[in-house]
Formats: C-alpha cells, sequence, structure tokens
C-alpha cells in the first residue's frame, strides 16, 4: 500500500494544498496504514506550532509519533519552532503540493511506529515514554538550541511540543531519563539561572561591597616610587603636566619612573569606597530577584541520545512504580479481562434489569511529574495513594490501568450516583495527602457512567482522555 500525505486544516484561514485533508476531530478516523505524513500550513507559524503541540499530545502513537512537515511561503525560517517539524517545504501560491517532494526518509518513522508490538500501539499519556519514541522513531538526539523566547533560554525543538508549556519539564523530564540509564548526556554548555524562577536572564554587575550600591566608577590605582604613597587616581592632584603626590607633595611626571598604575579599583559614588574587587550579584530579567552570583544555579546543559536500555523502555514501553504497586495491592486485570468482565456485567444487568453497576473512571494528571522530581522517594507517595484505593474500593471492585495515570473502575451493584460519591471521596483523600505531606497538588479528572449493553469500554476510556 502506498502511502501519501495528508493536509490537517486546523484553522479556517489554511490554504488547501492537498485534496486529502482531515481536522482535529477526524484524527481517531484516520486510516494511520494510508497516511505517510502529516502537512500543516506554516504560512503563520505560531499557529503551526500550536497545532503541532496538539498533535503531539494526543495519546495514540499513530497520531503523536507521525512525521509533520510544516508547508511555509517563504524561504526564510526564523525562531526554532520551525526545528520542531519533520521537515519543512516551501510552497508558493495556491497550487496543489506534489506528493514526491515529501523527503523519502521519513518513511523510517512509519516503519518504526508500524514496528511497535501490538499492546504498545494503545492510548500513551506517559510522557517519558513519549519522549523516548520520538527520539527512538527519529534515530535521532535531544539537542538544545539556545533561544530569547523561552525563560531559562533553551529549547529542544524535537521534544518541546510534547509538552504544554515552555517550563523546565523538558529539561527535567530528560535529567530524570538520565538517572534511570535511559539517556546518555554530553555537555553541550553551561548556564546560570535564577534560584527563584529559573530563568537564565540575568543581568550581572559589581556593586559596592561597602553599601551595596552599583553606581561606581573603575578607576586606576597609582603608586609613588619616591615615598611610596598607592591610592586611586582621584587622590592626586593635577598640576600641569603632571600628578602631585597628596602625601608628599611632588610632582609625578613620568610613569615607569616617578610611579607607575599597578591595577585598577573600584569606587563607590554614593559612600565613596575603594576596593579592589566588588560583590557581584545578578539581577533576574523575569522576577526582579536579585541574587549573588555565588548562589546562581550553574547547571549543565546537555544534549542527550538513547542507551541500549532507553530504546528497548520506547519499544516496549515503560512501567511505573505506581502502575507495580497498585497490580500488587489491587490485583489489576488487563484491560482485555476488564474488558470481558464489563460486558458480563452488561448482559446480566440486561437480562435481568434488576441491579444497576458503574464503570468509574479516575486520571491523575501530572502523575509521572512526581516521578520525575522525587525520584526513588515517588515509591512513598505511590504506596499511599495505592491504600487509598485500597480503602475506599470493594473487594468486588474491578480496576484496569488503561496507561500510566488513567485508571478504569468496575463498580457491580452501584448506581452511577453512588460511583461518583466514591469518587469523590477518592479524590478528597489523594488531594490531603498530597497537599499534607508533599507540599504541591495533583489534578485528578474524574468520570462515572451507568454500564449498559451500549458500553464500549476502550471507547469510554479513548473519549475521557482525549476530551
Amino acid at each position: 500500500m502506498i502511502k501519501q500525505p495528508l493536509q490537517l486544516m486546523f484553522a479556517d484561514t489554511n490554504r488547501p494544498f492537498m485534496q486529502a485533508t482531515t481536522t482535529f476531530d477526524g484524527l481517531d478516523k484516520v486510516n494511520w496504514q494510508q497516511v505517510s505524513c502529516l502537512l500543516l500550513d506554516a504560512a503563520d507559524i505560531t499557529s503551526a506550532y500550536a497545532a503541532l503541540v496538539k498533535l503531539r499530545q494526543h495519546t495514540s502513537p499513530h497520531c503523536y509519533l507521525r512525521p509533520v512537515v510544516f508547508v511555509a511561503n517563504t524561504e526564510r525560517h526564523h525562531g526554532w519552532q520551525w526545528h520542531a517539524a519533520d521537515a519543512v517545504l516551501v510552497l508558493q501560491g495556491e497550487h496543489l503540493l506534489d506528493p514526491a517532494l515529501v523527503p523519502d526518509n521519513l518513511e523510517t518513522i512509519n516503519r518504526w511506529i508500524d514496528n511497535l508490538p501490538q499492546q504498545e500501539r494503545g492510548a500513551d499519556g506517559h510522557l517519558q515514554v513519549k519522549v523516548l519514541r520520538l527520539l527512538a522513531s527519529r534515530q535521532s538526539s535531544a539537542e538544545p538550541q539556545a533561544t530569547s523566547s523561552n525563560y531559562n533560554g533553551y529549547v529542544y525543538p524535537l521534544l518541546q511540543p510534547v509538552f504544554s508549556l515552555q517550563d523546565m519539564g523538558v529539561m527535567q523530564t530528560l535529567g530524570f531519563l538520565e538517572q534511570q540509564n535511559l539517556l546518555s548526556a554530553t555537555l553541550f554548555d553551561r548556564a546560570h539561572f535564577c534560584i527563584h524562577c529559573d530563568s537564565a536572564f540575568l543581568n550581572f554587575k559589581e556593586t559596592c561591597v561597602a553599601c551595596g550600591s552599583h553606581d561606581l566608577d573603575v578607576v586606576e590605582l597609582v603608586h609613588h616610587f619616591h615615598c611610596g604613597f598607592t591610592a586611586d587616581i582621584t587622590r592626586f592632584k593635577e598640576g600641569g603636566d603632571a600628578l602631585i603626590c597628596p602625601k608628599c607633595d611632588k610632582h609625578l611626571r613620568h610613569i615607569g619612573v616617578d610611579y607607575d598604575k599597578p591595577s585598577t579599583v573600584n569606587k563607590c559614588r554614593l559612600c565613596q569606597h575603594v576596593s579592589q574587587d566588588g560583590n557581584v550579584v545578578a539581577k533576574c530579567f523575569n522576577c526582579n530577584c536579585t541574587t549573588e552570583a555565588k548562589f546562581l544555579d550553574l547547571r549543565r546543559i546537555n544534549s542527550y541520545k538513547l542507551t541500549s536500555v532507553g530504546l528497548n523502555a520506547a519499544f516496549y514501553g515503560l512501567k511505573t512504580y505506581f502502575t507495580d504497586i497498585l497490580e500488587s495491592e489491587l490485583q489489576l486485570l488487563s484491560l482485555r479481562e476488564f474488558e470481558l468482565f464489563a460486558n458480563v456485567e452488561a448482559a446480566r444487568i440486561a437480562r435481568y434489569g434488576k441491579s444497576q453497576s458503574a464503570l468509574a473512571i479516575v486520571r491523575f494528571v501530572g502523575l509521572d511529574k512526581i516521578h520525575i522530581e522525587l525520584g526513588s522517594k515517588a515509591k512513598q507517595i505511590f504506596t499511599e495513594l495505592a491504600g487509598i484505593f485500597k480503602t475506599i474500593l470493594r473487594e468486588t471492585d474491578i480496576i484496569t490501568a488503561y496507561n500510566e495515570s488513567m485508571f478504569a473502575i468496575l463498580m457491580p451493584e452501584t448506581n452511577q450516583n453512588n460511583a461518583e460519591l466514591a469518587l469523590s471521596r477518592l479524590q478528597k483523600a489523594v488531594e490531603q495527602l498530597v497537599s499534607e505531606n508533599f507540599n504541591r497538588s495533583l489534578e485528578i479528572q474524574q468520570h462515572a457512567l451507568a454500564v449498559t449493553s451500549e458500553l464500549q469500554v476502550r471507547d469510554a476510556l479513548e473519549r475521557f482522555l482525549n476530551q
């Protein structure tokens, strides 16, 4: 089967340059086996990049890993956003794009996606796995690029669209994956960061060691050979073509004979204090905080490439502490087994009509970030989270993990309202645990629906994840 490019129409102003088009609402209906790449109109690079971010945050590997090509209307491409796509083509005018112009090497990405094990082609909301898979499918490394558009000074163009915010998320994730031996790092640069807001845009200046003022003059130091008097040049009077020593009143006419200038010093205009070295501070352009230079956060800016362990994790997936702990504490079922139980329960309800059951869905947004921030200590919070699940759920409830942060619970003999009450208790207990013990918040999304003969578990989970 010959694959063809597909244009994603993401705005009313997009110019059509392919006959085959789709929208974001139509992505779930696309036959990806027939798509070689997604084309985005990049006449407005800001809008095109926003569309790319939305694509990379899709849950299906068939979608978020698909090659993306920006189609520009000019040869001038300024800004790191252009490097976030897999290729850039130029098409001027209102002509249709010749599919032959699409680079042939993009097909290697599609082959990598097609070779994913069947069980790994489902929904994937795990940031670490997405990062590993983007690098593996492109056979690429994560290369930083300096930029003034991001307050921390650097971006990783290929990976940045996976993250909704331009913050330290990419660097933190890459650092975590390095700690897990999934990536290896090579020094690219070193940079100072504000300890208050992580900004790399700092104004370094010397200040007076006596009063803290930065109103300093750099003046020359004069040493009179005859009497040995040494002071800054402003202390010496001017007498015609010579300086006059304030100690012995002799004229200093010839440098190297009468005197020398061994160095320069800082003289404060505010308090007149003279010192050899000023106190270096940095004022942050982002938060306006001032910090002594010695207290700034000096970090390595690395480029990263996959290790053999990381390549294996990209291909076969990466389990989290939480899934492992829940599996041991609550006997997690596979999604296929869960669907069979749900179908049996739906058939029982339809036949006898005497009871109600519910499907509860809960998603922890940012669960993977806790793993990144806390490292090995994350096991503690995940164990306590599993304990909350075990306390609130009944022994008759059945649970499965749809991905690393979203779980489905089948609640027999429970109507939709009671299922919502159970989810509310679960949410309050989790929020209390996280806020009291870890001084942070964890967003929880939840939903309950009645089990009926029309219920398709996988479809319900996918709709909830993409809503």
